[in-house]
């Protein structure tokens, strides 16, 4: 009998990730979730975090307005944010240097978040 343990992980890794936010919901905490799978480069970056964090219609899909967006979330008050972005090697990959933009603009708005004592955590799971 051959056995592929890889479905059973990514489905362990899947349901443990579900019960992350789950949890970290229950306590009052907005998560978001981006799933790296389909984010390969900028553009798709920027429409499924607009998607993720409910970006206000007048989002203009730039780095300008990801960087406006994600430090003003007045639509997801909360005392603390946690996003949880799953797969980024495949962003970091494909456009390394649209990645390092966002990577520079999520470290900035988690300084930004810190300063007005209202914790915003990224987490990045390969």
């Amino acid at each position: 009998m051959t056995s592929n343990p890889k479905p059973l992980v990514a489905a362990n890794r899947k349901q443990t990730v579900e019960k992350i936010i789950k949890v970290l919901s229950e306590q009052g905490i907005q998560v978001f979730y981006l799933d790296g799978e389909e984010i390969s480069n900028k553009e798709t970056f920027l429409e499924k975090v607009a998607t993720a964090m409910n970006f206000p219609s007048y989002f203009g899909a730039n780095w300008d307005a990801f960087e406006e967006c994600i430090t003003d979330l007045t639509w997801y008050p909360a005392e603390k944010y946690v996003t949880i972005y799953e797969r980024p090697d495949i962003f970091v990959q494909a456009d390394p240097t649209g990645w390092q933009t966002a990577l520079d603009i999520l470290r900035a708005a988690e300084e930004y978040w810190q300063a007005k004592n209202i914790p915003l955590n990224v987490f990045l799971l390969n």
